[in-house]
């Protein structure tokens, strides 16, 4: 029987039908078109209403793209069994998501660790989502995220598998940006490009954006040099317009090119989302819908025998009827205690001093309540980060006489600030960023950018103040 994936995107969706493997075995792809505009979920159900209705597809494994499911890679130290499933629920815990989360093995070697990929996506998104694949009679077995698919298919190019390179995979309007050092993934982005590809613009996007992740390898301080950029999903002639850009940062370019049997009618680089998702081997991979539907098992226990459903509402209505008759003796009994006791209720001179102290007990409950407020609002307050002028000044005497610090942002309920550091100088970003470190006024420093416009260098920073306790300057 053959395997199905369904890769939905915004602007169409894809479909391939093989055997999956390692390698798979793609032997037909399809692309849906997506009629006019308004929420993506209920075009991916027409589209895909339509489309069953003339193809038996079986089983399908799902792929949602990044705005409904997120996907974030991670390195750990090598492990297995329940060490292993440990350490990848802290890493999961640690990506500070409510939402339903799963994890997939990429790769593990005792040398190198574990490349882990976890994906997350919106409880109620997957249930919409499943609710018009039941509707429809789609059967849906598997949900996965984008980056998983591209992070198996390089995994299993032998080929690439001692490169330290850049891979760009285009989707529509973005690009997913992948970093491997000898082999080994360290770094990726998703980046949304603006320009309409094989144009001038296109090509200074492209450049910019390599560049950025150049700067960022800086800071590893490794010593294997980056040396191939390999792209996806992209015509030669529209990215041709990047090469000049790319050879003047001493890099070599060229299409990303895959070794497994394709035979469908179209260039099998186009369709790695696909590719990955059919890649299967003994390592775990990613399964939101096992996620969704555990949490879900109201509506799939299994059903109880004709026998026992009879017998139990039989018995439980025996014992109701016992215990009504005893009641009703009771009722009897009792009825005219309680009408005792409500003729005391209601005598005028109870009624008066039942409300007052109830007013009295209300009055004490609030004040104590405001007291508790106040008192918790100057504890809280007391470790709120505050951004001051000698903090500024310790911040811009970091970068010296040639450099400015621009601040663009300070996030009082999480101590988030965000500014630049502008020069008309290169700046040696590792240790630009260790000396705010050494300031000792974050809890951490994140480098989230480099820019070079209007003959100034500029660097993107993110960081958090300490809070009062933990013993950071207000």
């Amino acid at each position: 029987m053959s395997d199905t994936v369904i890769v939905v995107q915004d602007e169409c969706i894809l479909v391939a039908v093989g055997k999956a493997g390692r390698p798979p075995k793609v032997q037909k792809v399809e692309r849906i078109p997506l009629n006019g505009f308004g929420d993506p979920i209920e075009l991916w159900k027409e589209a895909l209403t339509e489309y069953t209705k003339t193809h038996d597809l079986g089983p399908v494994k799902l792929v949602l793209p990044s705005a409904y499911a997120s996907g974030r890679v991670t390195q750990i130290p090598y492990a297995t069994g329940k060490e292993l499933v440990q350490m990848a629920e802290k890493v999961m815990e640690e990506a500070g998501s409510n939402a339903l989360a799963d994890y997939g093995v990429i790769s593990a070697n005792r040398k190198q660790g574990i490349t882990l990929c976890c994906g997350s996506a919106e409880e109620a998104d997957i249930s919409k989502i499943m609710g018009f694949c039941q509707e429809i009679g789609l059967d849906v077995k598997e949900i996965s995220v984008y980056v998983e698919s591209y992070l198996r298919v390089i995994a299993h190019q032998k080929a690439l598998s001692q490169k330290t390179a850049i891979y760009l995979i285009f989707e529509e309007n973005s690009v997913t940006s992948l970093l491997y050092r000898n082999g080994v993934y360290l770094y990726s982005t998703k980046s949304r490009i603006f320009s309409e590809h094989g144009t001038l613009d296109f090509g200074t996007e492209i450049v910019r954006h390599i560049s950025g992740i150049l700067q960022f390898y800086t800071t590893t301080n490794s010593e294997t040099p980056i040396t191939d950029v390999y792209y996806a999903a992209c015509d030669p002639d529209d990215f041709e317009v990047s090469m000049e850009g790319i050879h003047a940062m001493q890099l070599e370019a060229q299409p990303l090119k895959i070794d497994l049997s394709f035979h469908a009618a179209e260039r099998a680089e186009d369709w790695l989302a696909c590719i990955g998702a059919l890649t299967k081997e003994k390592l775990k991979e990613i399964n939101l819908y096992r996620s969704w539907s555990e949490n879900n098992e109201t509506g799939m226990v299994k059903s109880k025998s004709m026998v026992k459903q009879m017998l139990y509402p039989a018995a439980v209505l025996g014992i109701c009827a016992v215990i009504y008759a005893g009641v009703m003796v009771w009722n009897m009994a009792e009825s005219h205690k309680v009408s005792e006791i409500e003729d005391w209720i209601n005598d005028p001179q109870v009624q008066e001093d039942y409300s007052q102290a109830q007013a009295k007990q209300k009055q004490s409950s609030q004040l104590s309540f405001d007291l508790n407020q106040v008192n918790q609002m100057k504890e809280n307050l007391a470790t709120y980060p505050d951004l001051t002028e000698d903090m500024i000044a310790k911040i811009e005497d970091v970068g010296g006489n040639d450099m400015s610090v621009r601040i663009e942002s300070l996030d009082m309920g999480t101590g988030t600030l965000t500014f630049h550091a502008v020069s008309y100088k290169v700046i040696d970003i590792p240790t630009y960023i260790q000396k705010l470190d050494d300031t000792g006024l974050f809890e951490s420093v994140n480098y989230s950018g480099y820019n070079f416009e209007d003959n100034e260098y500029s660097l993107m920073l993110t960081c958090v103040l300490k809070a009062a306790e933990t013993g950071g300057d207000q």
